[in-house]
């Protein structure tokens, strides 16, 4: 049969005879009410879309989602929103919540994501919503945190051995300096810029920091470029101290 283009298109469909819903086990033709814009595949979806910014009329016209995960790292205000695609079975979205505030939800019109029709839901900072399509109209909705674990950091303190390890993510939506404990062996965490703020992260006393390749002196810090989605993985190295993959954040000295 003819296949679909995997590019966004839109328009109705009027003569629906050869066309089917891809991985549709029934393989039920669309019906000519769709739209091309409802007829999606895993390849018309974009795999990943970041640096996303919610839309402030917090109701159905803001930001349409069109990837198959989705990172909105700006929520200006609380109930801000996104947009899912129109629901098509089997059609999954994943949408993380790395603002500052809460973050709606909402399907696209005459969907529903189990709160109701054109119902919205909602993601707090540092979650992740998992969305499935049941069918033409009905998602199951998960919310939850990530397995690694996520802190939202609104200012300076001291890092927790928990956010110093397995991979936790350390949020910052405003200027901070965030001091580490002594690393040990288990010293494996990550630090992101949420906001064009300016975050740092001091080592320990004893310790320092090999930053991108470069030895600095004990207790230095590494600030990042104030520029909002900048990152820093820590690892640890030794007991002298662990390394810090960054996308360009420098020595700042004690």
């Amino acid at each position: 049969m003819a296949k679909l283009s995997a590019r966004s298109q839109s328009g109705t469909v009027t003569s629906a005879s050869n066309i089917h819903v891809v991985n549709d086990p029934a393989g039920t033709p669309v019906s000519s009410k769709e739209t091309f814009d409802s007829v999606v595949m895993s390849g018309a979806l974009n795999p990943l879309d970041t640096g996303l910014t919610a839309g402030t009329n917090q109701d159905q016209t803001d930001l349409a989602l069109t990837a198959a995960v989705n990172d909105v790292t700006t929520v200006a205000n609380a109930n801000d929103a996104v947009v899912l695609a129109s629901a098509v079975a089997q059609l999954k979205q994943t949408v993380y919540n790395n603002g500052a505030n809460v973050l709606q939800v909402f399907p696209a019109t005459s969907d529903n994501l189990g709160e109701g029709v054109d119902a919205s839901t909602t993601i707090d900072p540092g979650q992740v919503g998992s969305f499935t399509a049941k069918d033409s109209t009905n998602w199951i909705s998960v919310i939850s945190t990530p397995s690694n674990g996520v802190t939202l950091h609104t200012g300076s303190g001291t890092l927790t051995r928990a956010q110093m390890s397995n991979g936790h993510r350390n949020n910052v939506n405003a200027a901070a300096t965030l001091t580490a404990l002594a690393v040990d062996t288990d010293t494996n965490f990550e630090v992101y810029t949420i906001g064009a703020v300016a975050v740092s992260l001091k080592a320990e006393a004893t310790d320092r920091w090999i930053l991108d390749g470069t030895a600095l002196d004990d207790a230095d810090k590494a600030t990042n470029t104030s520029t909002a989605g900048d990152a820093l993985s820590c690892r640890y190295d030794s007991a002298a101290g662990a390394t810090l993959s960054t996308n360009g954040w420098s020595d700042t000295g004690a």
